[in-house]
């Protein structure tokens, strides 16, 4: 007992110093994405409404081996820092769980020193046949989505050592499949907790399949946000800037960054036709939430009952799974939070005025009280622009006037920064008399 309190205490002091940066990244390895996807696949089913007892299938096995194998990521990679606990959720019966159902989700916290902040990486682990209610059949489910729980513990090794500003969260969810519950269990329970997620990344199907149309594209994601959030402030005189949007410019600017050649593709829709995925039940909370998903999906090998019919192979089998791929998904969360997670929180009160008719626009904020703030950035795009093109380093103040850019004519948002030049998610302005 001594020695677990000195750990935990040795774990705050560690990240008590601001503005640590994670150490440079290398790509995914794919032959330990491999083995833990065909790990999760040994277990036959990973159903939520499948056993939970055995010790070899079902998704009672499968939660325990990753609460372990996110603990010996904490001994290997972490110094005994990342705190693994599975929980629990008792949810009333609803129409894919007739009988109700209790689910577990498996989560990681990598503590950091401003207990305010919570950056979420995710990805599901249960699985599913054919039929969302049949717990017995085989659901290897080696895309959808053992590929990005896979990709979660690999972006937790790709992080090893660091100290976070933020706290970190490396989470695996069940009962996705059965209408996202674990997600949103796990998220009512955080704003009952009063904590504030500053961003969401789940992982879902980002194994690089060949897709059904026959097309593959290796060194291309796509990222999904929602752009009218569904809950909270509205945004004024943008129909492309819900915090949702900058979560995914972010993630595409440094994902980009590490990793030359691969293409992030923002999707300007929250989601895809006919389908949901666990950051939905964060943008209902009124959080920050994305998406991530190959560009091309096979539809044989989802939610299938594993068979061969007529010289087609059904199933999400782990052979149709481009490790490597998968590889450079982890490497693209693990490059956002790096950044993300270290830099200064995002700046507060943030307005453009609007009180007279000027060819100028000028923005303020609420100045950040954090020691080793380095300063203030102001990002600008034309209105039919996707990303953000000019970025304006205005310093350690609380308000600034770009001359010549009408407010009529651009869009405009503002990040904080360290003096190591960690940024904060940049913030879409408020217009204010």
């Amino acid at each position: 007992m001594l020695l677990s309190i000195s750990a935990s205490l040795l774990c705050l002091a560690l990240a008590q110093k601001p503005g640590n940066v994670a150490p440079p990244l290398e790509v995914g390895n794919a032959e330990r994405i491999e083995a833990d996807i065909r790990k999760l696949v040994s277990f036959g089913t990973r159903s939520t409404l499948s056993e939970t007892e055995s010790d070899t299938r079902g998704i009672g096995a499968a939660r325990r081996w990753l609460r372990d194998e996110m603990e010996s990521i904490s001994k290997e990679y972490h110094d005994n820092c990342l705190r693994v606990e599975l929980q629990f959720f008792d949810l009333p019966p609803g129409p894919r769980t007739p009988d109700g159902i209790r689910l577990a989700n498996v989560v990681a916290y990598l503590s950091g020193s401003d207990p305010d902040r919570l950056i979420v990486i995710s990805g599901h682990y249960d699985s599913m046949p054919t039929s969302p209610t049949d717990g017995e059949s085989d659901a290897p489910g080696a895309n959808d989505d053992a590929s990005g729980t896979a990709a979660v513990l690999e972006a937790a090794r790709l992080l090893s050592g660091w100290k976070p500003r933020a706290n970190i969260v490396f989470m695996a969810v069940a009962g996705e499949e059965q209408g996202l519950l674990g997600a949103a269990a796990q998220a009512k329970y955080w704003k009952e907790q009063g904590k504030h997620v500053e961003a969401m990344f789940t992982m879902d199907i980002v194994g690089g399949a060949v897709g059904t149309s026959g097309k593959h594209e290796p060194m291309r994601l796509r990222v999904f946000s929602e752009g009218v959030p569904s809950k909270g402030p509205k945004v004024v005189g943008s129909d492309n800037d819900a915090p949702s949007r900058q979560v995914a410019r972010y993630l595409k600017r440094t994902a980009e960054a590490a990793i030359p050649g691969f293409e992030l593709t923002l999707i300007q829709r929250q989601d895809r036709y006919l389908r949901g995925g666990d950051h939905r039940a964060f943008n209902q909370l009124g959080w920050a939430a994305v998406r991530m998903t190959e560009p091309h999906e096979n539809y044989t090998h989802q939610h299938q009952d594993v068979r061969e019919d007529e010289g087609v192979q059904f199933g999400d089998l782990p052979e149709y799974v481009d490790f490597a791929y998968v590889g450079r998904v982890a490497t693209s969360v693990a490059s956002a939070i790096s950044e993300m997670g270290a830099a200064p929180a995002p700046p507060k009160n943030v307005a453009v005025s609007i009180s007279k008719l000027t060819p100028h626009t000028t923005l303020k904020w609420k100045a950040n009280v954090e020691k080793d703030l380095g300063g203030y950035a102001i990002l600008v795009r034309q209105t039919n622009e996707k990303t953000w093109t000019e970025r304006h380093d205005v310093g350690n103040v609380t308000s600034a006037t770009l001359d010549g850019y009408s407010k009529d004519d651009y869009l405009f948002a503002v990040e904080s920064y360290d003096k190591l030049g960690n940024r904060s998610l940049p913030v879409y302005p408020t217009p204010r008399r």
